[in-house]
This record gives C-alpha cells, structure tokens and sequence, in this order.
C-alpha cells in the first residue's frame, strides 16, 4: 500500500495573552496549513512531496503574510545503521554505509520558496531551484573528497539485503552539492543561503545561480572566496545552520554545534569536543571581503548525565535586530530534556577571535566554558533569553525550530524543519511517517518583549529579471496587478494564452487579441502566462 504524504502543510500559530511580567506579553492566535505542494517522488512505497523547509526571511511590504524559505537537501534517511543483515559478498563482508543518510533523490535541487498565507491557507507562489554557474541544477549530494566528505564517506540512495549490490545503490560526489540551512536577501535582490555539507555561504542570483560561495577549501572554482579555513572542521551535518544579513549590508553566519577542532599532536585538526560550548559567528563584509569571527557560547548541559550535553545543542538560525543585535534559536533534546529558547544576542564589546592553536596552546573550541574564554581574555557574545519557545505554544512533539523571521518590532515567526514527513527510528534507512507538518509560530512581542531599536529589512525581493513586464514579441502591464491585466502581441502572428499556476495547473486559456483579462477571480500570488513562443510570470497583488 502507498502511504501519501503531504509533508509541506504549514502551521501559523500566533500568541496572545501569556504575560511574563507586567511590562511584557506573548500572543497566540491562528493555525494555516497548506495543503498543496510540488510531488517530489516516491521511495519505499511512500510518496514525498515538497517540504524540508530550513530557514525563514520575511517579505516587506507584504502585510505580514510573505516569506522566504529555502529546503535542505532532499529526502534524507538517517541510515547510520542500515544493511546490518545485509548478505556479504566478497568485496564487502560488512555494507553499512560509509555516510550515515539515504539519499531518496539524489537528483533533487534544492529550492527557494516564497510563501504567501491567503485565508486560512499558506501558499507556495514560486520555487526558484539552486543552480550551478552554467544554469544547470544544483543536487543536495554530498561534497568531494577534501571539500566536505572523506574518501571514505559514500552517499547510499537506498539500503540492500545483498551487499554485492552496495555499490550500485550508491550516489556520485557533487563539486555543487549543497544542504541549505539559512538564507536571507540582499539589497539587489540576491539570495545569501548558508549550508550545512561543505560548510560553505551562496550568493545566489533572484533566479537561482550561484554567483559566489564562500569556502574553508581550496578555490578551485570561479566563483570561489575564501573563508577561514577552521570551519571546514564542522561536525558531519553540523555546519553553517543560520545567516542573516544587517542592515549594514554585512553577512553573518553562525555554526550549528561547536566544531571538532582541537590541537592535535601540535596541529590544528580535527577531534572530538564532547564538553565544548563554543560556536563561531562568521562576519563577512561582501563589499571588502573583510572577515571576523566571534563566540557565542550554548547553554551547556541540561538536567542529568543522560540528558542533555553540550554537544546535543545545536542552533536553529539567526536574524538581524540592528547591525549589532541579533536573535538566534539554540535548541535540544536528549533523555527527559527538551528544550527551545529564544536568544537575544549582542556582538557590541565581542572579541574577535582567531583560529589556529592560539590560546594557551588550545583551540578557540578547546576553551569550552565562559570562564575558560575569560581566562584568555576573550569576550564572546552577550547573550539575553527573549524567551522559551516551548513555554510559549511550541509543540514538544515538532522537533525542529530552524527558521526566524522578522515582521516588526512586535511581530516574529518562527518555523520548522518536517523532514519531507519521515524519520527512521532505529536508523536503519527505513523511512517511517511521522506525520509532521512544516510549521510556522507567528509570535506578537508586547512591552518590554519587543524588539528595541529594530531597523527594519526593506531589500529588494523583485527583480526585473524575475517579473518582466515585457518580453520578446509580448507586453503585459501592469505586472504586479490587481484586477486587469493587458496582453498586448507585438507580432502580427496569432498567439493563443494559457495561465497556469506555479504547479503547472491551468486556470484559463484563449487567444490574444490585444485585450484587457478580468482576473479578479484569481487569488493573490504568481501565476505564469504561457503563450506559443515565450512564459512570463505575473503577479496578482
């Protein structure tokens, strides 16, 4: 039997009425879904649609309702412990894979997303896939060797009872593999989108092209800027998890859990850091390439010994207040313990901090505590509780808080990673429903919650490259619209019309003839006009 999964309905609750003190109020309100995304495939029986959604931006002057996001990288099955009855052959007494998910879709290109709530439904207007330089698709494949994964490390696209066919369910490396974490939009309209594979950052184009990425690796690539090269020592799937960009232009980018990266016979390398609290923040100036790094330590452990560690946290994302504030989601689960807070933080008097075995014959990360990082004259981030996520209408069952979004002063929203609907319970490659939803929190901020000297993000998020009023022989205005459009054919060819949605549905068709089309009837949103020759998309306001 096929189980359906419809992994992208959405959840907007918003809060009203929780008071932390007299000064200070929390809102809760409504609940949106959204019922319809793009089919992705199906793989054990189970079919995937769109989800994954991994971070948030929002859209100004949309009256609340828009956003950016951006998927990870595919249907990705935790497989730490798949094929262990697998038959050996002689190649392979033993097939446990090498790297510890299952790729469903290897060809899956990871995408932006921009959302629209309309009623009592949240929308998909538009997908923009990630490509590569030359336009081709992006995958979410794991990196090379020496780029993000170990030789040892191969990406399995499903499990086997024999192992002589491990490596036929196997998946190539890819140069442009990316696992999207975090994105944001700059005053031009690009896309800056942060992943967790290499770890590296994207500058993308409003249509979805890689135009830079910022790597700790060697520049083999045109588009190839350098960053330090300490981050290429991010934990397995633990890297850049949020970025953000300041109303200075300025980029930054914070690790998800502290990196592995310790002194080791006298070298910089890789190790592991059970106890490290420490996370870096990366600051990028686009405009100079300048860069800084400071720390910005967890909450190290929570509850008893079988609860949570220091190395169990893991951030969420981070969004700009101002230049210098930011709020970033820290989170955990382990044992009896599972928390989600949300943090106010402040790099005003932070220390830059260095790479390198600099400190007293340490790592940055090897410093661990508070106290240790004041030892060595080290100031990391100030870090304030905005508030707790769970305490405040956050579902315990909804794992994953992976996005911030920024309305105004009074008004955030909070979203989740669904995991495409699955996971597997014993981590044996097998997908299992969890019947999670991705799912928005719209928080309203009151009193002394609210977000003091917030300057809001005006960037511009439509390009003329992405809405074009005119095209080869066809002019359409106004685009956006509210009512009419006008379709006007410049050719003395007849031309006939279909618009069509952004899953490829037709809402109506017929023959230009240089008219206005009453389009009141359509919902708000993007919607895409096919003639014989060309497809433009056009907006309803």
């Amino acid at each position: 039997m096929k189980l359906q999964l419809h992994c992208n309905k959405l959840f907007v609750i918003a809060l009203f009425g929780f008071a932390l003190n007299g000064n200070a109020q929390i809102t809760l309100s409504n609940t949106y879904e959204n019922t319809v995304s793009q089919n992705i495939g199906d793989f054990q029986g189970i079919n995937f649609r769109e989800g994954g959604f991994s971070s948030l931006q929002y859209i100004p002057n949309t009256g609340g309702t828009e956003f950016w996001t951006v998927t990870d990288r595919g249907v990705n099955i935790d497989a730490a412990n798949a094929n262990t009855t697998a038959t050996p052959s002689v190649q392979y007494p033993t097939c446990v894979p090498t790297y510890d998910k299952i790729y469903a879709f290897p060809t899956y290109a990871p995408k932006i997303m921009r959302l629209k709530i309309v009623g009592n439904e949240v929308q998909i207007l538009q997908m923009i896939t990630i490509k590569r330089p030359d336009g081709n698709t992006a995958t979410g494949l794991i990196n090379p060797t020496g780029f993000g994964s170990t030789a040892t490390e191969v990406a399995s696209t499903n499990v086997v009872t024999d192992c002589a066919n491990f490596d036929a369910n196997t998946a190539p490396k890819d140069i442009w593999g990316i696992d999207s974490e975090g994105i944001d939009v700059d005053a031009n309209g690009n896309f800056w989108i942060c992943e967790e594979g290499g770890p590296t950052i994207w500058k993308v184009s409003p249509d979805g092209i890689v135009l830079k990425r910022y790597t700790p690796y060697a520049l083999t690539q045109t588009e190839d800027v350098a960053i330090n090269a300490c981050f290429a020592f991010r934990r397995n799937n633990r890297g850049f998890e949020g970025i953000t960009i300041a109303p200075n232009g300025k980029i930054y980018a914070i690790i998800q859990s502290p990196m592995y990266y310790k002194n080791v016979g006298g070298v910089p390398a890789s190790g592991t850091l059970g106890n490290s609290r420490i996370h870096r923040i990366l600051e990028i100036d686009p405009n100079t390439n300048t860069q800084k790094m400071y720390a910005y330590v967890n909450d190290g452990a929570i509850g008893s010994g079988s609860d949570i560690r220091p190395r169990d946290l893991k951030i969420g994302d981070i969004k700009a207040i101002n230049n210098t504030t930011f709020l970033v989601v820290e989170q955990g689960f382990r044992g009896t313990q599972n928390i989600k807070r949300l943090y106010k933080i402040d790099i005003t008097g932070a220390t830059e901090v260095m790479s390198g075995i600099v400190y007293n014959n340490k790592t940055l990360e090897e410093l661990d505590t508070p106290a240790n990082l004041t030892a060595n004259s080290i100031t990391p981030v100030t870090k304030t509780l905005q508030f707790d996520i769970h305490a405040n209408g956050w579902p315990t069952t909804i794992e994953k808080s992976e996005g911030i979004a920024i309305i105004d002063a009074n008004t955030i929203v909070l979203c989740s990673d669904n995991d495409y609907g699955q996971y597997s319970p014993t981590e044996n490659g097998i997908p299992t429903p969890n019947n999670q939803n991705s799912t928005l929190l719209k928080f309203s901020l009151a009193g002394s919650d609210a977000l003091q000297n917030y300057i809001p993000n005006n960037n511009v998020v439509l390009s003329n490259a992405t809405f074009s009023n005119q095209k080869k022989g066809l002019k359409v205005y106004p685009n956006p619209f509210t009512t009419e459009i006008a379709i006007e054919n410049l050719t003395e060819n007849n031309s006939n019309y279909t618009i069509t949605n952004t899953l490829g549905q037709m809402i109506e068709n017929g023959e230009i003839k240089n008219q206005k089309l009453n389009l009141e009837h359509l919902q708000s949103g993007i919607y895409i006009l096919n003639t014989n020759q060309q497809s433009i998309k056009i907006v309803k306001k």
